[in-house]
């Protein structure tokens, strides 16, 4: 949800200080945004090899064709749903540290963490030079999901905590 303010700030720290020197090294890249309520201001801007979508209607759709998911957070609280999706979906995420709190991830197995330009730059170029390593970071989160987060380890999970209420 781009109306969300931690969102836009995350976005809007993206394009203003890592993006341009991404898009420098990888000036073929695209980056695709997208997100309900996306700022008009946002949308209006004409970034090279950005493309604003605005609401989509299939998350999993539009997703289904990109590898690479960025999480740019640095303030906001709550599971990061779109992080599970992700990882659910075998996308490789480049996160914050803020963006990846509250899920049981480690970064370079199953996920990338970046908290400054430097470091966002570098992950992305780690996963433009190593296309074998960043799916297998895709791969391992996707296992991870399974093991962690599926609804079936979630159930037991539930069950056992009422399990214990009850006795």
């Amino acid at each position: 949800a781009m109306d969300w303010l931690p969102n836009q700030e995350g976005v809007k720290w993206f394009l203003e200080k890592c993006w341009p020197a991404v898009h420098a090294q990888h000036p073929q890249l695209p980056l695709f945004l997208a997100g309900r309520g996306f700022p008009r201001e946002l949308m209006e801007q004409e970034i090279p090899k950005v493309s604003f979508s605005g609401t989509v209607d299939d998350a999993q759709q539009y997703m289904s064709d990109k590898q690479i998911m960025i999480v740019p957070l640095h303030s906001g609280s709550g599971l990061r749903i779109k992080i599970l999706q992700g990882l659910a979906l075998g996308k490789t995420i480049i996160s914050t540290s803020v963006g990846a709190e509250g899920i049981e991830v480690t970064d370079g197995k199953d996920i990338l963490i970046a908290d400054s330009t430097e470091a966002f730059q570098q992950k992305i170029n780690y996963c433009l030079e190593d296309a074998s390593r960043c799916s297998d970071i895709g791969k391992a989160g996707r296992k991870l999901i399974e093991e962690k987060y599926s609804n079936s380890v979630l159930s037991k999970k539930m069950n056992s905590f009422y399990q214990r209420l009850l006795s």
